[in-house]
């Protein structure tokens, strides 16, 4: 009889070990990745860029409509904790660039995802410049 209670305990201490390490199995692949500031906005930064090609083509097509168009578009966002999701982009109050222009810039940020995710939120402001025979340029804070 001893010997069976014996087998059931050992029993159930390995299958509260097997919890064990497949709940430290999980928490080791989550990432909890944490950028210092600076490599926060690079990373943000070098994710906007991705869509300069898009950008590129806002402007062009305001050219078409008004060849000496300029003036500047800055957007607002918050790159999502957890996910890394680019949402709540909304122009400024300070973008100077027509309605046309500004609107196609915030269009362009949609769907773009920093991947690896961030512990925390990321706010941020990014300001394109346009100027007729300039190329334009992403500055951010």
């Amino acid at each position: 009889m001893k010997r069976d209670i014996g087998g059931i305990m050992n029993m159930k201490t390995n299958q509260h070990l097997a919890v064990l390490t497949v709940l430290l199995s999980g928490v080791a692949s989550c990432t909890f990745y944490a950028r210092n500031a600076e490599t926060y906005l690079s990373d943000t930064r070098a994710l906007v860029e991705t869509r300069n090609g898009a950008i590129k083509e806002c402007y062009d097509g305001a050219l078409e409509g008004d060849e000496k168009v300029s003036g500047t578009v800055v957007v607002n966002f918050t790159v999502e904790k957890k996910t890394g999701v680019i949402k709540d982009a909304a122009l400024d109050g300070s973008s100077t660039a027509p309605a046309s222009l500004s609107a196609c810039v915030v269009e362009s940020l949609n769907g773009l995802s920093l991947d690896p995710e961030d512990q925390r939120d990321g706010i941020a402001n990014m300001t394109w410049s346009f100027e007729v025979g300039a190329p334009s340029e992403a500055a951010d804070s």
